[in-house]
């Protein structure tokens, strides 16, 4: 899997409605891809420590190879969303990168399975004891 992130700032001149637009689109035009097999949109709201944040939108694209990514970015359609969007945002570069994931996620325990209700139990025990 070939991964790379994509940090998206809005230009000062841009309006807010022009730049979703476009980014909105941009991500419409994308998921078509062939060999994209995810396309996650994060959605900066704020920066720890920080009053103004520096980035509006962080995209994190995996594609099946580093291959499947350069033939995208061929793609005609992919190339005139990438303008539209360069037109809109200050510099859209990929970043290339490699996951190596520090802590996984514990896995769900399982249900116990369910113990027979009292009262069946309370019947069991009475038909065994008329039976003997």
């Amino acid at each position: 899997m070939f991964k790379v992130i994509q940090l998206l700032k809005k230009k000062p001149e841009v309006s807010v409605e022009d730049f979703e637009e476009q980014a909105g689109a941009y991500v419409k035009t994308v998921r078509k891809v062939k060999g994209l097999r995810s396309l996650i949109l994060n959605v900066v709201t704020g920066v720890h420590g920080a009053e103004e944040k520096p980035l509006d939108y962080i995209a994190e694209l995996a594609f099946t190879s580093e291959k499947a990514f350069n033939k995208a970015l061929e793609d005609p359609n992919v190339r005139a969303a990438l303008e539209e969007l360069g037109r809109v945002a200050e510099e859209p570069r990929f970043i290339y990168s490699k996951e190596r994931v520090l802590k996984r996620p514990r896995a769900a325990a399982k249900k116990p399975a369910k113990k027979p209700a009292k009262k069946a139990k309370k019947r069991a025990k009475k038909a065994r004891k008329r039976k003997k």
